[in-house]
C-alpha cells in the first residue's frame, strides 16, 4: 500500500513523499512541483528509525536510579498531579520546545503551556539571527520563488552546504549550470560547495561583513549605481559614509581573502545579468552573524539584484506562514498574557538562578541537554525540578526525565506543514499504526489537559486542521485529494522595490563592528557543521561509537606538530574531548570542523565544550565563535 504523506522533519526542503508500507520504502513524491520525485537519504531511510530497536514505546517512569514501563494512565496521572501542583505559581513550570516536529498540530504544546502561563524560552539554537537580519533590511522575511534561479546568469552562494542541507536546492542549481548559469561559492571550505560550483573562495570564519564591504566598497569606487536603487532606501548616506571610511585592504586582512578574490566577487556582481545570492545557515551562528547577513544582503540589493527575476537574496521564509493559530479554540486555562522566560543557550545558568524556582519542566521536540552550549550545566540543573521528556529515544535529555512519554513518529501521525524554502502546503497523513504503545503529540496533551484539576481542553484535531488552514485559502480536502497545494506568494519577492516597512524602503546596515581579537591560546575555530547523514541529534547509538572526528587543513599550525597516532584533545576553556583527527583540502587553515548532533553519553558532544554565546541579533546561539585548540593528551 502506498500513501502519500510529508517529511516534518527540521529541513527547508519540506518533501512530499510516497511511502510504500508494504515494501518499507520512501521515495518522493513526482507529483510534488517541488521535491519531484525524489528525496534525501535522511527522509528515504526513516523506516530504520521507525522500527528501530533503540525506539521508546512505552511510557517510561524513573523508579530510583533507572527506568520502569508504566501504562498511559499510570505515567499522565503522575505528570497531571505534578502538574496541577505547580499551577499555583505558573511561572514556576517552564516548557521547552524545539522544531524536531513541525506542524499546525505540531504547535499543540506550545498552545497548552500558554493557557497554563507557564515559563518559557527565547532566544535561538537555529536561524533567527539571519531572520531578524533580514527583518531589519526587507521589513518582512520573503524571497524569491526557489525556481527562479533557473532565471540567473549567476549565483553567489554564500556558505550554503546544499549537499548536506538542502538537496532540491541542489538539484535546481545544477540544473541551472546546466543551461549556463555560474556558481561562485564563498565558505571557510571543508564542506561539498566544490561539487556544484564554478569558483570557490575560501574565508575566515565568521568574516563575511568584511568581503561584503569590500565589495560595496568597489561599487562605491566604481561610481556605477542605479539612482533608482538608491531612492528606494531609506539610509543610503550612512551606508554610504560607512564604507567611505573603511580601506579596501583592511576589510581583505580582516576576512583573510585576497585582493584579486574580492575584485572577482565584485565583478560577479558588476557584470551584466542577474545574480541571485544564496546565505548559507551557517554564516550567522558568529557574534556578529546578524551583520554578517545584512551585509551580504546590501550587496545584493546595491548591485540591483533585488526585485528582479534571476536576481534576490535566499535566506529564509516562514515556514508558518501559510497557516493561522487555532489557540484560541482551546477551552480552560487563562488567555495568555505576560510570561517569564529563560534564555534558551544558557538554560543550565538560568534554571540555576530562577526565582521563583522552576519546579516542573516539560521538554518537547527538542534534544535540548545536547543542542545547547555548556550542556553539562542544562543536564545537572534538570536533577531539581519533576522533568517530563516526550521522546522516542534514550538521548542526553530524556536520560534526565522523571518520565518519558513516547510520541508517535513521522508516517505514524497525521499534521500538514509548510516550508522555510518552498511555497507549498503538505499534508503529512498516517502511512503506518504507532508502533507500540506510541501516540501522536497531540493526543497526548488532549488526554493531560482533561486529566487536570481544572482541564485544559483542546479541540478536535480535525478543527485545529481546518482553522489553521483558513489564512492560506487551501482546504484540508484539497490536501487530502492532492497530497499538497501551493500558496499564491509573489514569484519575484519586492518587485517594484516594495519593501515591508511601512514607508516601504528598504534598510542598510549602518555600522560594522571588528572581529574580536584571536586568542593565543585558543588560535583555532571550531564549526560544528550539518550532517548529510542524519538530522540533528537522530543518530542510532549504533553509529556513536568509538572517539569522535574532526576535520583540519594541512595548512593548519596544529597540524605539524600533532602526534596524529595518539590520543589528540580538542579543547576550549570550557573543557576538553578525546577526538581523532583527519584531514580536508581547501579548508580555512584556522578552522576545526565536527559533525553536529552527536550525544554527550557516548563523548560525541561538542555543545559541552562550547560556552554560550548570544550573536548580535535575536539572541542567537554564536557556536561558530568558539575558539579551541587541538593537542597531544
Amino acid at each position: 500500500m502506498k500513501t502519500v504523506t510529508a517529511c516534518t522533519m527540521d529541513c527547508g526542503d519540506a518533501c512530499s513523499l510516497l511511502v510504500d508500507t508494504d515494501k518499507k520504502t520512501v521515495r518522493g513524491n513526482p507529483k510534488h512541483p517541488f521535491t519531484k520525485g525524489f528525496c534525501c537519504k535522511k527522509g528515504g531511510r526513516y523506516f530504520d528509525r521507525l522500527d528501530s530497536d533503540e525506539r521508546i514505546t512505552e511510557p517510561l517512569v524513573r523508579r530510583g536510579g533507572g527506568f520502569a514501563p508504566a501504562s498511559w494512565d499510570e505515567a499522565l496521572g503522575l505528570v497531571a498531579e505534578k502538574l496541577d501542583a505547580a499551577r499555583n505559581a505558573p511561572e514556576s513550570i517552564l516548557h521547552v520546545h524545539g522544531h524536531g516536529y513541525r506542524g499546525i498540530l505540531g504547535a499543540a504544546s506550545s498552545n497548552f503551556f500558554a493557557r497554563l502561563g507557564s515559563s518559557t524560552t527565547y532566544g535561538c539554537v537555529c536561524d533567527d539571527t539571519g531572520i531578524e537580519a533580514c527583518l531589519r533590511d526587507f521589513g518582512v522575511l520573503n524571497h524569491n520563488d526557489p525556481e527562479d534561479i533557473l532565471n540567473s546568469d549567476r549565483v553567489v552562494n554564500w556558505g550554503r552546504d546544499m549537499t548536506r542541507c538542502s538537496v532540491h536546492q541542489l538539484a535546481l542549481l545544477k540544473r541551472a549550470r546546466k543551461n549556463g548559469t555560474e556558481v561562485l561559492t564563498i565558505s571557510p571550505g571543508g564542506d561539498g560547495t566544490p561539487e556544484f560550483s564554478d569558483v570557490n573562495v575560501v574565508i575566515r570564519p565568521g568574516t563575511d561583513r568584511f568581503l561584503a564591504a569590500a565589495v560595496l566598497k568597489l561599487f562605491l569606487e566604481a561610481g556605477d549605481l542605479n539612482p533608482w536603487v538608491l531612492t528606494r532606501t531609506a539610509n543610503w548616506p550612512a551606508l554610504r559614509g560607512l564604507v567611505d571610511g573603511l580601506k579596501f585592504r583592511e576589510l581583505c586582512a580582516a576576512c583573510e581573502v585576497s585582493a584579486t578574490d574580492a575584485e572577482m566577487v565584485y565583478e560577479w556582481y558588476a557584470d551584466r545579468g542577474n545574480v541571485a545570492t544564496v546565505i548559507g545557515w551557517g554564516l550567522q551562528r558568529h557574534l556578529f552573524g546578524g551583520e554578517n547577513v545584512r551585509f551580504i544582503n546590501a550587496v545584493a540589493m546595491l548591485s540591483g539584484n533585488i526585485g528582479v527575476r534571476g536576481g534576490g537574496s535566499y535566506f529564509n521564509i516562514s515556514s508558518a506562514r501559510n497557516f493561522g493559530s487555532w489557540a484560541h479554540l482551546i477551552e480552560g486555562g487563562e488567555e495568555p498574557g505576560e510570561r517569564r522566560r529563560l534564555l534558551l543557550q544558557d538554560l543550565g545558568a538560568e534554571l540555576r538562578r530562577a526565582d521563583p524556582p522552576v519546579d516542573f519542566v516539560w521538554i518537547d521536540g527538542h534534544n535540548v541537554v545536547n543542542q545547547v552550549p555548556d550542556c553539562l550545566a542544562v543536564a545537572d540543573a534538570l536533577a531539581a525540578p519533576f522533568t517530563v521528556v516526550v521522546d522516542g529515544f534514550m538521548n542526553d535529555t530524556a536520560m534526565r526525565a522523571d518520565v518519558i512519554l513516547p510520541p508517535a513518529l513521522m508516517f505514524e501521525r497525521r499534521d500538514v506543514l509548510g516550508s522555510f524554502v518552498h511555497n507549498y502546503v503538505n499534508l503529512c497523513a498516517p502511512a503506518v499504526a504507532p508502533r507500540g504503545l506510541t501516540r501522536p503529540d497531540f493526543d497526548i496533551l488532549a488526554d493531560l489537559g482533561s486529566r487536570l484539576r481544572e482541564p485544559v481542553r483542546l479541540p478536535d484535531a480535525e478543527a485545529c486542521l481546518r482553522e489553521g488552514l483558513k489564512r492560506s485559502n487551501v482546504s484540508l480536502d484539497e490536501l487530502r485529494e492532492n497530497g499538497f497545494a501551493k500558496v499564491n506568494h509573489p514569484f519575484v519577492a519586492f518587485e517594484k522595490l516594495v519593501f515591508g516597512h511601512l514607508d516601504g524602503l528598504y534598510r542598510f546596515p549602518e555600522a560594522l563592528h571588528p572581529e574580536p581579537e584571536r586568542d593565543p591560546d585558543y588560535p583555532l575555530q571550531l564549526l560544528t557543521l550539518v550532517r548529510g547523514e542524519f538530522e540533528h541529534t537522530q543518530i542510532p547509538e549504533s553509529e556513536q561509537r568509538g572517539v569522535p572526528t574532526v576535520w583540519i587543513s594541512k595548512a593548519n599550525p596544529a597540524y605539524g606538530v600533532l602526534n596524529l597516532s595518539g590520543d589528540v584533545n580538542l579543547s576550549t576553556d570550557l573543557g576538553a574531548m578525546q577526538v581523532r583527527v583527519q584531514t580536508l583540502d581547501d579548508l580555512h587553515p584556522r578552522a576545526v570542523i565536527m559533525r553536529r548532533g552527536g550525544w554527550m553519553k557516548y563523548g560525541h558532544g561538542a555543545n559541552v565544550i562550547i560556552r554560550p554565546m548570544n550573536t548580535d541579533m535575536a539572541f542567537g546561539t554564536a557556536y561558530y565563535s568558539q575558539k579551541c585548540r587541538l593537542e597531544n593528551r
